[in-house]
C-alpha cells in the first residue's frame, strides 16, 4: 500500500497549548497487536485532550471516529485496513490544520500527525507476521 501523505517531522516537539500532554513520538519498536493498540489508545487520549484546539467539536468527532475505526480493524487482525484509517486520520489532521482558516492548531496536527505515524510504524512492524499465517 502507497501513502499518500510524507511528513518530515523528525522528532516530536511538544510545544503550545498541549504542554506536558502528548509524550514523544511513539517507536516503531512494538512488535504485538498488543502493543500497538496500546499506542493507538495514547494517542486517541492525546487527540481528545487536544479537543479545545479545534475550531469544531464534528472535526474531534470525526478524527476520534478514525481512530476507533482503526482500533477495530487492528484487533480484527486487518493491519493494512488500520493503517489506512490512520492515514485518512493524519490526511484530515493535514486538511484542517492548513486550510485558509486553520480548524486546528497547526503544531497539534503536526504533533498528532506525528504520533499516529508512530503507530503506523509500529503496525507495519508487525504486519508481516500478524498476517503471513495462511499459506
Amino acid at each position: 500500500m502507497k501513502k499518500s501523505i510524507k511528513l518530515s517531522l523528525g522528532s516530536v516537539v511538544v510545544a503550545g497549548a498541549l504542554g506536558a500532554v502528548l509524550i514523544p513520538a511513539v517507536s516503531a519498536s512494538a512488535t504485538t497487536v498488543e502493543d500497538s493498540q496500546s499506542q493507538l489508545a495514547t494517542l486517541r487520549s492525546d487527540t481528545v485532550a487536544a479537543q479545545t484546539l479545534f475550531t469544531n467539536q464534528k472535526d474531534v468527532d470525526s478524527e476520534i471516529g478514525k481512530l476507533d475505526e482503526a482500533a477495530t480493524k487492528l484487533s480484527e487482525g486487518s493491519n493494512a485496513d488500520a493503517v489506512q484509517k490512520l492515514g485518512d486520520y493524519q490526511s484530515a489532521l493535514t486538511s484542517l490544520a492548513i486550510a485558509a482558516k486553520a480548524k486546528v492548531d497547526p503544531a497539534t496536527a503536526q504533533t498528532l500527525n506525528a504520533e499516529a505515524q508512530g503507530v503506523i510504524d509500529s503496525i507495519n512492524a508487525i504486519g508481516a507476521t500478524a498476517t503471513d499465517t495462511t499459506a
